[in-house]
């Protein structure tokens, strides 16, 4: 809203509403909201099914960048350190896995695992599948991903500027692809 040139008033005026992702297109359609996040295969399903049109995409306000992180406790990885190495080496390939394969046989493989759970569940949004949307090579994290939320917090007034530091809130310590290039 910033961005758009809202003022900090009208801004104060726009209600922010909880919504579930998978009922987010359902909210929007019966009206009862005007606006919902919609990402991955959820956005490009409602995009498909038409009456909706995209304001923007993460991907255009911040560029190639990760939204989120696995996160072990300093305590876990303490009392668990094979498993957490085990965790995150099994995480980074299976990353750099649907990263390096072609979109058909990631889709394909999607599917099978979901079958094969027999849960009775929807596999029409895997065709949408498009990436991990992870930047990073095997999901390898950079000081980027934290600076764009600790620049908003501090834009926003949560916190004050030079408060929280990038340097200790994310390691690749245990990532195979450490020393590898992105």
């Amino acid at each position: 809203m910033h961005r758009a040139g809202l003022t900090s008033e009208e801004i104060k005026q726009v209600t922010l509403v909880v919504v579930p992702p998978v009922t987010s297109e359902q909210t929007l359609r019966a009206a009862q909201i005007d606006v919902a996040a919609l990402g991955g295969t959820l956005r490009d399903k409602a995009l498909e099914r038409g009456g909706i049109q995209p304001l923007f995409k993460d991907k255009d306000l911040f560029g190639n960048f990760s939204a989120g992180s696995y996160v072990l406790t300093d305590k876990f990885i303490k009392n668990n350190p094979n498993a957490s190495q085990k965790f995150v080496e099994a995480t980074a390939k299976a990353i750099e896995w649907a990263r390096t394969t072609p979109q058909s046989e990631v889709v394909a493989r999607y599917e099978k695992i979901i079958n094969a759970r027999d849960r009775k569940e929807d596999t029409s949004t895997v065709k949408f599948w498009k990436s991990t949307g992870i930047a990073g090579k095997g999901g390898l994290i950079s000081d980027k991903e934290f600076d764009t939320w600790i620049h908003w917090l501090v834009d926003e007034g949560v916190i004050k500027e030079g408060q929280l530091k990038v340097k200790g809130l994310y390691t690749n310590e245990f990532n195979p692809f450490v020393n590898e290039k992105k």
